[in-house]
Parts: structure tokens; sequence; C-alpha cells
């Protein structure tokens, strides 16, 4: 046979051995294609069948940075396909993807921190559930994919998705007896929880009414993880219960009810923003709740480092321009330049980050005209200035050095005079409580004066053309500064004094309001007609805790508007002093818990639309409404309110000429009511007797929270109160 023939008889061979290759494939054709990034020698993968028996595989053995393709031949049906990594660090950007000769395709790949995962795939078939008997029966499903679940008594869905630290996560299910009837660890089979995951499971337990216990072996909350439990119905699946471990607690209890009957423990409170409609007990958890505030919008960023106290964000400022509205966010970064303009998505605009960064935990700023000035106390930082009036398109720096100041705690820009006010500031070569620089070019600010001599210490200040209120050292200093500095008054003794941390003055009124950023002490309402003998006239709290604590406050045309850490946005009108009112609140933080310092850090109420923003350490920036209840007058003779006169309309509105606001202002909130002019007390149907049909009145508007004629002791609500009011009035005439 010669060479030719030999030739001839080896490529016929070649030729039918390939067809027979090709016809001998009767399934399904798979090109598996591998793309490796790094460490490629390290990293494996086969196909398992339903008994976890390889079908393909396995394959290993490749090179870092190549590409190859295997070709197999498996039958229809559903499968698992097991990737491994020996070192133990995940495949390192290497990727798998599966061309059947049906067009279909699917890409697998291999999260990082694992030796090994397992990834469904399916060749040719509808994978899911043939099993009729199980809660989770799929009849498309043309191919069992093994995850059929059959249980004779009572089949709950749990679902997990864990935040950070899910290493401390834990949960029991307990019977009505406290026993565990079915733990995590059980249900997932001890799989460690990785951060920011979900995890879903099937759990078989007998008909009982249960409670699940959420643990956190730390102790400081779940950390954005939430437990969800879901039972089988014919729509599908019903939620039954969910909830977290609040920030700062070690545990928190669910019920599931799973037999009629049984106590559903949660939030009874429709206002409550974790009202619980199918709860029959209230367990008293119920948070955020809202009185005459709506909400607007919400901006949030998750990304963002977490600081001292366990959260994210800071101070924030409002600024308008050309109709639009903007907020100014201090966070852990930088300072974020959200959009909240009528009809915006609340869209971060801008970006500035601060000179230090990381861990930030307090950050102040100060708006004048276009102008936003920006501190920080920690690290090394700097005086930043920014020029607004681009926006929406653009923002550019007009200072940003260390110059004159490093580290601030509060900044303050006088409009009028243009002289900015650093408190608690510092630099390189010295440090004050209190440093004067002229802004008139606030590209290039000049030392005016330190006013270390004068005062004890600053933690926040207040300005007011020349007049300076300074918050700090447990007392109230009033300076002058004009040419050379004098203290004009002092308040160093007044009721639940504690740690003074800011304030607000209203020269018009001759008030000033200031907060002490302690634990169960009350705002003061201060007279200032006499700033050598200032007196105390009236206390403002939240009235929720005696460990509530407020932080910073604005006060506008009589109201107060306070951020009051764990118990969100709180309003207070002072039209008198003596005798203040909460006329409305909003709570942003949602764990019940009073300990430490969370929830609203800063409040800014001074937009011309009327909204008020908020920014809440742990949950950033809520844009509000506030909208005090309904003050019913009677039309001949409308009343004095926020020392303005409503008309017969029901409305007002005032041009407030204060340089701090620069703007109109007009809220309609008054509405005329006949009844309001009812001349005698407790006679609510005119008759001129205080009789049985009043009586019956007021018991008919009992539990009144809006416009209640009725509110004899105007507490904002009709209660036994009222009734003990009505009846040492009963049977008087007018």
């Amino acid at each position: 046979m010669n060479t030719k023939t030999v030739l001839i008889a080896c490529l016929l061979w070649f030729i039918g051995t390939d067809e027979a290759a090709s016809q001998a494939c009767n399934a399904i054709e798979i090109s598996a294609t591998m793309s490796v990034g790094l460490y490629g020698e390290e990293i494996a993968w086969s196909i398992l069948d339903q008994d976890s028996a390889i079908v393909a595989g396995p394959f290993s053995g490749y090179v870092s940075g190549s590409i190859s393709t295997t070709t197999l031949c498996i039958e229809a049906g559903c499968y698992l396909l097991h990737a491994t990594d020996s070192y133990g660090d995940g495949w390192q950007g290497a990727v798998l993807i599966l061309n059947d000769s049906e067009g279909a395709s699917q890409t697998v790949q291999m999260e990082q921190a694992a030796f090994e995962s397992f990834t469904p795939v399916d060749f040719g078939a509808t994978c899911g559930c043939t099993n009729p008997d199980a809660v989770n029966f799929d009849p498309s499903a043309t191919s069992d994919d093994m995850g059929c679940f059959v249980c004779e008594e009572s089949p709950v869905y749990f679902e997990l998705s864990t935040g950070t630290w899910a290493s401390e996560l834990s949960w029991l299910l307990l019977d009505s007896l406290g026993e565990a009837a079915l733990s995590g660890t059980e249900l997932w089979e001890d799989t460690p929880w990785e951060d920011n995951s979900t995890y879903t499971a099937w759990g078989c337990v007998a008909s009982n009414c249960y409670t699940m216990l959420l643990l956190d072996s730390y102790g400081d909350g779940w950390q954005g993880a939430e437990m969800s439990i879901s039972v089988p119905s014919d729509s599908g699946l019903t939620l039954i219960a969910n909830g977290t471990v609040p920030v700062g607690d070690f545990e928190f209890t669910l019920s599931v009810p799973l037999n009629d009957g049984c106590p559903i423990y949660g939030c009874t409170e429709p206002q409550a923003w974790n009202y619980l409609p199918n709860a029959n007990e209230d367990d008293g958890s119920c948070t955020r709740q809202a009185d005459n505030v709506s909400l607007i919008g919400h901006w949030t960023d998750t990304t963002l480092p977490i600081n001292g106290l366990n959260g994210r964000f800071s101070d924030v400022e409002g600024y308008a321009k050309d109709g639009r509205e903007y907020a100014l966010v201090g966070s852990t970064m930088g300072t974020h330049i959200i959009d909240i303009s009528e009809g915006s998505a609340f869209e971060e605009l801008f970006f500035l980050p601060g000179a230090y960064s990381g861990a930030v935990t307090h950050r102040d700023y100060h708006v004048d005209g276009d102008l936003l000035y920006a501190v920080c106390d920690q690290g090394s930082s700097t005086l930043q200035c920014f020029d607004l009036s681009g926006l929406p398109n653009a923002v550019s720096t007009v200072y940003d050095s260390d110059e004159w100041v490093r580290t601030a705690h509060n900044v303050f820009v006088d409009a009028i005079t243009k002289k900015l006010y650093a408190c608690s500031m510092a630099r390189s070569e010295f440090s004050s409580p209190l440093l004067v620089l002229d802004v008139s070019d606030p590209s290039a600010p000049v030392e005016l004066v330190n006013l270390d001599p004068w005062i004890p210490g600053c933690h926040d200040v207040f300005v007011h053309h020349d007049t300076v209120w300074v918050n700090g050292g447990g007392v109230v200093s009033v300076l002058e500064v004009v040419d050379e500095p004098a203290l004009i008054g002092l308040i160093d003794e007044y009721p639940f004094q504690g740690g003074n941390h800011s304030g607000w003055w209203v020269p018009e009124d001759d008030l000033y309001v200031f907060a002490d950023e302690t634990h169960g002490s009350p705002l003061k309402v201060i007279d200032t007609s006499d700033l050598q003998d200032m007196q105390v006239l009236g206390l403002l709290s939240s009235e929720t805790v005696p460990e509530a604590i407020a932080h910073n406050l604005m006060i506008r045309d009589g109201l107060v508007f306070v951020s009051y850490y764990h118990d969100g946005l709180q309003v207070f009108d002072i039209n008198d002093p003596a005798n203040p009112q909460k006329v409305a609140y909003y709570d942003t933080y949602e764990p019940d818990s009073h300990a430490g310092f969370a929830g609203a850090w800063g409040v800014h109420a001074a937009l011309p639309s009327g909204r008020v923003l908020i920014s809440d350490v742990q949950s950033g920036l809520f844009v509000l409404h506030p909208e005090p209840e309904n003050i019913h007058f009677c039309p001949e003779q409308p009343p004095m309110w926020n020392g303005l006169e409503i008309t017969s309309g029901g409305s007002w509105s005032t041009l407030v000429d204060d340089p701090v606001w620069e703007t109109d202002i007009a809220w309609a909130w008054a509405t005329p009511d006949e009844t309001a002019c009812i001349d005698c007390f407790g006679d609510f149907d005119n008759d001129g007797h205080r009789t049985t049909a009043d009586l019956l009145l007021l018991l008919s508007d009992w539990s009144c929270t809006t416009g209640c004629s009725t509110d004899l002791n105007n507490n904002g609500w009709v209660d036994i109160a009222d009734v003990l009011t009505f009846l040492a009035l009963f049977g008087l005439p007018c």
C-alpha cells in the first residue's frame, strides 16, 4: 500500500469518526466555554444529576487568562453545576458559559471567598417541582428540579435577607410552650450566612401558635437584615410575619400564627409605619408615627461608610433658586446635593467630597445667598465654600483651605455683616471656642477676632447682625461683636440644665429657644427683653419618654422645628411662650430605643414651599410637609395665629423680611367653622344650658383628634379629661 493510499484511508477514517461522534449525541449537545481569570489551576467544575452523581466532568487544569471550550452530550433534564476552588477564594473572575443545541445560554460564576457553589442548570427542560403532593408543585414543569417540599402538617416558607455582620444572626421558632420547633441552623444545615445575601427555605412544623425569636449575638441589631415568614395559599404565598432586630438590641420577637385564633402581636396603630393589619394584640412596637406631617420623599445612600454613631449622615441645609429646591446633606464622605423640587425623583445631582472623609460623624453647614459654607470637626479638614447659583447644572468651589479653619463644629454666616463664625475651631497653630472671619470676599477670608477670652466654650452659635448667641460650656452667652467684643448677656442657671447645645433667637418677639443635648432635658423658651435678667417662660418636650433628647432647631412664624434624635421631627407653637403646644411630629427613627444618639440630627425649615428637611443619622434625608391641625374659628372674628390675622377665607401669608430666610412663605391651615362661634363654654348645642344633650355630643366625639369642637382643654383630642371638665359645669346655665 503506497503513501497516497494510506493518507486517503486515514482521512476516510477521520471523517467517519467525526460523523459517528456527531450522530452519537441523541440528547442535548452543550458547548461549555470557560474564560479563565486568575489562578486557573485552582478551579474545577462538574455537572450533577438529581442523585448528586456526576454526569459530566470534573473539568480542571485551566490556565490563567485562557479560553477553552468543551463539548458535552447530556440528556434533557434539570441538573446542578458544582463549581469548586481549591484555595477557597472563588473563581477570581472566571466565567463559564453553557450554550446548548436548542439555542439556550446559561452563565455560571463563583463568588469570592468560597470553596464551592451549586448552581441549578437545565438542558431542554422546564425545571420545577413535579410532585403534585408538594406545596411548591409546578404543573408547567417537565423535569423535577429536586426542590419539592412535602409537608403533612403546616408548611412554612422562610426568607432571610442579610445586611452586614450576617455571622451574628440567628433565630428560633418557638411553640406555645416555649420549646424550639425549628432553628435557622437546622433549616439551612449550618450554612454560614454571608453579608448582603438572600436565603430561602421551606420548613414543616405542627399546626400551632408560634413565636419567632430573632437574635443578634453582638447586641447592635440586625444591620439591615430582615426575616419574612409566609404560608402557601390559593394565590401563592401569603406573608404572615416579618421583622428585624432593632439597632442596639440583642433580640426581637415575632408572632407566627399557624392556627385560627392565635394571638398576632404587632403594631395595631394604622398611622404607624410598621402597622400590621392582621395584628390583634399590640406589642408596643409602633414606630415612625406621624401627626399633621406628611412624607414627601426620602433619599439615602447605603454605600457610604458607617461613622461612630452607627450611621452615615449629619447636618442638612436647604437652598432654593429659580423655582427649584435642593437639600444639602452631610455624610461621612462629604456633601450631597439632592433635587427635591416638585415632581423630581429626589436624585443626587452633585457630590462634593470633604477634605477629610471616611467615617465623619459631624459636618455643619450654612447657606448665605448662593453660597454654601461647610466645616468638619474631625481629622485634618478645611473650611469649604461652594457657589450654588449654577444649579441644577453646576456647582463651583469658591474656597477650600485650612489656612484659617482646619476643623470646626459649627459655622454661621451673618447675611448683613458678612462675618463668619467658626465654633470650636482648630488649626495647626491654635484652637478657639469661636473665631470670626470676614467673608465679604468669600474666596479670601480675613481673620477679625478670636472670642476665646469672652466665652467659656462654644458648641453651637446663632448670629443676628452683630448679636451673637453662644451655646456651650453649660451656659448661654450673648455677645455684641462690632469693633471690640462685649458680653451683654448670660444664662448660667436654668431648669433641667445640661449639655447646652444649640438655640434660635427671634428678636422681634424677644424670645430665645435652646436645647440641652442631654437625655430627658426639655427645650427652654427664654424671655430676652432684658438681657441682664433673662427668664425661662416655658418648656418644650416631645413627651415620649423621659430619655428623649433634642438636638437642632429652627424657628419660623411662631413655630419651633426640632430634630429630636430618636423622636424625629417635633413641631411646637410658641405664640403663647408660657404655654407652648406640640402641633405636629414625624418619627424618622424606627427603633423605639432612646439610648445613645441616633435618629433625626439636622433640620431645615426655610424653603419657599413650606417643606421641612430632616437628616436622620441612620436613614438619610426626609422631606416632610407639616400640616398642623386646622384651627376652627368664627368667621366674624378672625383670630391671630402665628402673629398673623387669619382672613375670612381661612388663609394667610406673610413676607419674611429677616435676611436669614430671604423668601416669601405662605401656608393655609385655618378653616372657618360656625361652631366656633359658641359663646357658652361647654354648651355645644347653643341652647343656653349645659345638659345631657351636650354630654352626648361630647361622647360622640370621643377620640376625635382633628377639628374637635368638644375639646374643652384644647389638648388636641377628646378624652376623659374633657368629660371631667364638662361634668364640673353640668347643669349650670350660661
